[in-house]
This record gives C-alpha cells, structure tokens and sequence, in this order.
C-alpha cells in the first residue's frame, strides 16, 4: 500500500481544520484544551464522531484518588439542543453545563456533565441506584450519582457503563446500557446456551432489571485472555467456541445490526474523513472484501459470538468462561475466528503472509478442531480482514496518539489477507 498517513504531524488539527460544522472539534479533540476549558486535568479516553454534526467523548480524572468520568459534547451550530439539555438537566437535578470556549464566538457550545449525566443513560441509572442495587444485593445506595462504592470499569457515553462493586464479600461487574437488554442477555437465551455444555458467569437480578437496561454477573478468573499467555486457557477457548457454534439457531437468535457490505461501506467512509490519504486503499479493500463474505442466514450458518476476541474470555485456573453475547446470531464460524485472530494481531502488531492470528489464535483453532468445530482457512483469513478493516477507526476512537499510524497498518494488513 503506498498511501500513508505520515504526512500528518498532528492529524487532530488536520480533522478539525477540515470539519468546519464542528469548531468544538478543537476543544474536544485535545486533552490540554480541554482540561483547560474545565479547569481541571483530563484525559479522552472515547469518542464518537459524526462528521459534520456532532462530536462525543468521554473524559477520565482523578479525584480524591481515584478516577472518575464525564463526557462532553458538541453540536454544528446553531446547537440549541445543548441549551434545552442544561435546562432539562438542572429541573431534574443533575449538574450538566454549557460552556463557551471561545469569547469571541459565542455561538460555539460544549456540554459537559458527568456520568449520571449521560443523556441515554441518566434514567436506567436512576433505576439502578433506587431500585435495582437491591435487586442485586448491593444494600448500599446512594443519594445521587452512582450507586455507593462502585467504580467504573469502562464507559461508552450515551452506550453502556460498566461498573464494579461489592456484594457482601463478592465483587460484582454491572452493566447498564440506554437500551434494554437484547436476546443475547435474555435469562432463556443463556439458559439455552448452558444447557448445550457453553459455560457461562451466573447472572444476577430478573427481568425487570434487563428490562431497564441492566445486568450483572459476579466477578470470575484472574483476568482475561487478552492479558494472560496461557496455552491451555486459549486452547480451552477454543472448545468453548466450538459448542457454542453447535447451539442450534431457531428464531431467537438476532440478526447482525448491518450486513457485511454496509459495515464496510461504513468504515470506508468514515477512513476517507478521518485520513483522506488512506481513501483509495479503503476501496480497494472494500472491493476485495464484498465478494469473499456471504451476507444473510444460510443453511450453513452458525450461532457465533459476535464480538469474540481474547478479552471476551475469562480465565480462572484451567476453566475458561465466554462472556457478553450482547451480539450473538446467526452466522458463519469463521467470522468469530477471524474477529479472535484480528484481535490478537492488533495488539502484537505483526504483519506479513498467512495465516491469521498469533499464537493463542493457533491454539484457538487447535482446541476448536478437537473439539469438533469446523472451518476453511480461507474463510477465517477473510473475516480476519474484515475485522481489521473495520476496527481501524478504533484507534481513533479510543484516543491512540499514534491512530493515524495503527489505522494505516490496519489497512496494510488487512490487504496482505486479501486474496
């Protein structure tokens, strides 16, 4: 691939520069500005763009020693959504407020508020630390905010909050989404799942807590697959794969949100925005991808993951537990083995030939073979290009300061595994 983003010394400012709809940009975008603009030290650690219309991230500080999160927010002007949000926000006594970075042109807004705050996310909050912290045995509640001696794990605004706590003597992780829990958190789904040998975490509360976005498990292993160098563990992944893909499709298994051709068209526009440099190899690659990846339900298809990957696996000892079926339909296996290889290739940066993956990729599909699973090497090296194509833009949105460069070695790979 000859195109490449090195040309940039600082492809923030380049995008801002380039998204006139959105001044905020220049704000959001940069960890200084805007921790000058809230008086205090912060951190970006998410951020969801749509080019021209809004900008949305999530912030990380340290307070009293530990951390705490917020979000701030940006609209194309004129943004008198923002103002009408504050107005909300304040009636019901949150602390949302509208700044104005810039004297001089006063029409450029950023909302800012902390997680409670969260505009999707604020009423199942509310729900949780009133009602369902005692659904889950979590006794302590608090009077605002999150609920009493929880911390945050992971916070997607306006998507999902993952939190940690305690329950008696046991940690607990709970998840509260804007939307209600879909098919793959249902109580019969995972039921199903565990009655056809897949092992899964307990989960605690009922349907009134799934109905109101929320679920919960207790805490399980030593850590994850993505942080743990454990033969046996990714080997007994791959078992676990492997009865997952025997589970028998019937009509409560989802449809993927978008088909392979959308999810590509997607992710190549949103490369020629963030690194126009990089808009032709995106083509290219979405044109080799089209063809190589079935789209809809056939005879062959499968009950996959759908978001597999190494983190998506709990070790504990020689037990392995697969966790967030968020996801889950039907679709073709090699699609969660590519999504597990592309996972690990990201994080071990290599490049260069066949096949797809690392190591625990390699002991992946040894433990999915044995136990029964089966699938084309082809295949599998496709949908890894496919994962890798789409998740170049995850760079950016989780911050990277070198994802202009991880964007430009997703796509190289991607190619190398393109036919």
């Amino acid at each position: 691939m000859n195109a490449s983003p090195s040309g940039f010394s600082n492809p923030d400012r380049s995008l801002a520069s380039r998204d006139a709809a959105l001044p905020g940009l220049a704000w959001l975008l940069d960890n200084t500005r805007l921790s000058e603009l809230l008086g205090e030290t912060v951190r970006v650690t998410r951020v969801r763009y749509k080019p021209g219309t809004s900008l949305l991230v999530a912030y990380r500080r340290l307070r009293n020693g530990s951390f705490d999160y917020g979000w701030a927010y940006t609209l194309a002007t004129p943004s008198a959504k923002l103002l009408r949000r504050e107005s909300t926000s304040r009636s019901r006594g949150g602390n949302m407020r509208v700044l104005r970075p810039d004297p001089a042109h006063p029409d450029i807004l950023v909302g800012v508020g902390g997680v409670e705050d969260d505009w999707a996310l604020c009423r199942n909050l509310a729900w949780l630390r009133e009602t369902g912290a005692e659904r889950l045995g979590l006794h302590s509640r608090a009077a605002a905010g999150l609920p009493g001696g929880s911390s945050v794990l992971r916070y997607k605004p306006e998507r999902r909050l993952v939190l940690f706590a305690h329950k008696a003597s046991t940690a607990v992780v709970i998840k509260t989404v804007a939307k209600p829990a879909g098919t793959g958190q249902q109580t019969a789904f995972l039921n199903r799942l565990e009655r056809h040998g897949v092992q899964l975490l307990p989960q605690l509360g009922d349907a009134e807590c799934l109905e109101h976005g929320i679920s919960a498990c207790v805490a399980w292993g030593g850590g994850d697959l993505a942080g743990l160098d454990d033969d046996s563990a990714a080997f007994a992944a791959g078992e676990a794969l492997a009865r997952l893909h025997c589970v028998p499709v019937d009509g409560s298994a989802a449809e993927p949100s978008a088909n392979a051709a959308a999810q590509l068209r997607a992710t190549r526009t949103m490369v020629s925005v963030l690194l126009p440099a990089l808009e032709e190899p995106a083509r290219r690659i979405e044109a080799g991808l089209g063809p190589l990846l079935p789209d809809g339900a056939g005879s062959g298809h499968v009950l996959v993951h759908g978001d597999f990957s190494p983190d998506q696996v709990l070790v504990g000892g020689s037990e392995v537990r697969l966790i967030d079926f968020d996801r889950a339909h039907a679709g073709t296996a090699e699609a969660d083995l590519g999504s597990f290889a592309a996972a690990e290739e990201a994080t071990l940066r290599a490049s260069g030939g066949s096949p797809a993956g690392g190591p625990k990729t390699a002991r992946l599909t040894e433990g999915y073979r044995r136990a029964g699973g089966r699938f084309t090497r082809s295949g599998m090296d496709a949908w890894t290009a496919f994962r890798l194509f789409n998740s170049s833009v995850d760079p950016f949105r989780d911050r990277s300061p070198d994802w202009a460069e991880e964007m430009s070695w997703h796509l190289n790979r991607a190619t190398e595994l393109i036919p």
